[in-house]
C-alpha cells in the first residue's frame, strides 16, 4: 500500500527540500510497481496515496528527472531499475493502438477528451526522456520503442514540414480550443526534445527536419505572439534554454529576458497577497485560474537559467525571492507538492514535484557548472 499523503502544507527546510521531494518521487507512489501498468509514472496521487492515471508525458519527464538527478547528486538509489521500468511500460503503452492514449485512467469509466488524439508535446517528452536516460547510462534504449514513438511523431508532420500540435483519430474529431491543441511557442520544448534525442536508434531524418523547422517557428511565436497562459509560455522559454548552445538561442536570449521580466512582474501587479502568479497574463491570480505550483517552479527555473547565460541581466530580486519562498512553502511533510497553492483536496501532483525539485536546486546553486552544459536537462 502506498503511503498516505500528508494533508499539511508544512514547509521543508531549505537544505532538506531536495532529499524530501526526491524521496517521495523515488520511493513514494509516483511510479507504479505492480499491475499491468507497472513502471508507468502517474500524473496525480489522491489523498489515500492511490494513483489516478498513468501519463506518458510525465513518464518522459521522470526519465529526464532521473538523468538530471544522476548527474547532479551522488546518491545510492538504483535509478537504473526505475528507468528500465519506465521503458518496459512504454512498450505496453505502444501496444495499446492508435491513437496512443494520452492519459491512462486507472479507474473505469473515465472519458478523457485527450485520449482522442496524439499530442506532439507528449510524444516528444517521451523521446527526450529516453535519450536523457540513455545518455546518463540509466538504460539501453530499445530501438523498437524508439521507432514506435518516432512513427507517432511522423504522423503529426504537416504539409509545411512542421509538427502539428496534435493528430486526432478520426481526423474530424473535435477537441477543445486550448493552447495545447494549436501550434504556438510551447512547441519549442517539444521540438528541442526531439532534437536532443537525435542519436537514438530508430530516429529518422524526416522527424529531425520537422523538429528543426518547428523549433525555429516556435521561437518566433514565443517572442512575437506569446501565450496568454503562463504555463505554456514558460514551456516556450524552457524549449529555447534546452538548446543553450544553439546560435539562435544566444541571439534571442535578451528578448526572452525582456518577456520574462514582464511575466515576473505579474507576481506583484496581478498576483495574490502571497505573491502567486496568475494563470494568464490577461487576468489576476484571484480570477484567472488556480495559483499553480508548477508555474511557480517554472518561473524560478527559467529565471535561474537565464542568469547563467546573460551576465548583464539581473531579474527582480524581490520577486524571485518571493517566488522561491512561496514554492518552498508548498512542500508537504512527505515531500509531495500540490497542483495549486489553495487546493480543495490534498492531491499530490507528480510533475509539479519534479519541477519544484529542480527549480529549488537551481536557486540554491545558481552557478553550478553542470547546469551550464549543452543540455541543462530541464524537466
Amino acid at each position: 500500500m502506498s503511503p498516505r499523503i500528508a494533508t499539511a502544507y508544512a514547509p521543508t527546510a531549505a537544505r532538506g527540500h531536495a532529499s524530501s521531494i526526491a524521496d517521495w518521487l523515488l520511493d513514494g507512489p509516483a511510479q507504479l510497481t505492480v499491475g499491468p501498468h507497472a513502471g508507468t509514472v502517474v500524473g496525480t496521487v489522491d489523498a489515500d496515496g492511490h494513483a489516478t492515471y498513468g501519463y506518458p508525458e510525465i513518464a518522459g519527464y521522470y526519465l529526464q528527472w532521473l538523468a538530471w538527478h544522476h548527474r547532479r547528486d551522488d546518491i545510492a538509489a538504483d535509478l537504473s531499475s526505475r528507468a528500465d521500468a519506465v521503458q518496459h511500460w512504454l512498450d505496453v503503452w505502444l501496444a495499446l493502438g492508435h491513437p496512443l492514449p494520452t492519459r491512462l485512467h486507472l479507474a473505469d469509466g473515465v472519458d478523457d477528451w485527450r485520449n482522442r488524439a496524439e499530442f506532439c508535446f507528449d510524444l516528444a517528452m517521451v523521446l527526450r526522456g529516453l535519450s536523457a536516460a540513455a545518455d546518463a547510462g540509466l538504460l539501453v534504449p530499445d530501438p523498437t520503442i524508439v521507432a514506435g514513438v518516432v512513427a507517432a511523431l511522423d504522423r503529426l508532420i504537416a504539409a509545411d514540414g512542421m509538427f502539428n500540435a496534435y493528430r486526432a483519430e478520426p481526423a474530424d474529431t473535435d477537441l477543445p480550443e486550448r493552447w495545447s491543441t494549436r501550434r504556438g511557442g510551447f512547441l519549442t520544448k517539444a521540438a528541442a526534445g526531439v532534437i536532443v534525442a537525435g542519436a537514438l536508434p530508430g530516429m529518422t531524418s524526416r522527424v529531425m527536419a520537422a523538429a528543426e523547422a518547428t523549433w525555429h517557428a516556435s521561437v518566433n511565436a514565443a517572442l512575437d505572439t506569446p501565450h496568454d497562459e503562463l504555463h505554456p509560455q514558460l514551456y516556450a522559454f524552457e524549449g529555447i534554454l534546452s538548446l543553450s548552445q544553439h546560435p539562435r538561442t544566444r541571439a534571442v536570449l535578451p528578448q526572452v529576458a525582456v518577456v520574462f521580466d514582464a511575466l515576473l512582474a505579474l507576481s506583484a501587479t496581478r498576483g495574490t497577497r502571497r505573491g502567486a502568479l496568475p494563470e494568464r497574463r490577461s487576468g489576476d491570480a484571484a480570477t484567472s485560474g488556480p495559483e499553480r505550483v508548477d508555474v511557480l517552479a517554472q518561473t524560478l527555473r527559467v529565471g535561474c537559467l537565464l542568469q547563467q547565460h546573460l551576465a548583464d541581466w539581473v531579474p527582480d530580486h524581490v520577486a524571485m525571492t518571493r517566488v522561491r519562498h512561496l514554492l518552498a512553502e508548498q512542500i508537504r511533510s512527505d515531500g509531495s507538492v500540490p497542483f495549486a497553492i489553495v487546493a480543495t483536496t490534498p492531491v499530490a501532483n507528480v510533475w509539479a514535484a519534479m519541477f519544484a525539485d529542480q527549480a529549488l536546486a537551481l536557486a540554491m546553486h545558481p552557478h553550478a557548472s553542470d547546469e551550464r552544459a549543452t543540455d541543462p536537462l530541464i524537466v
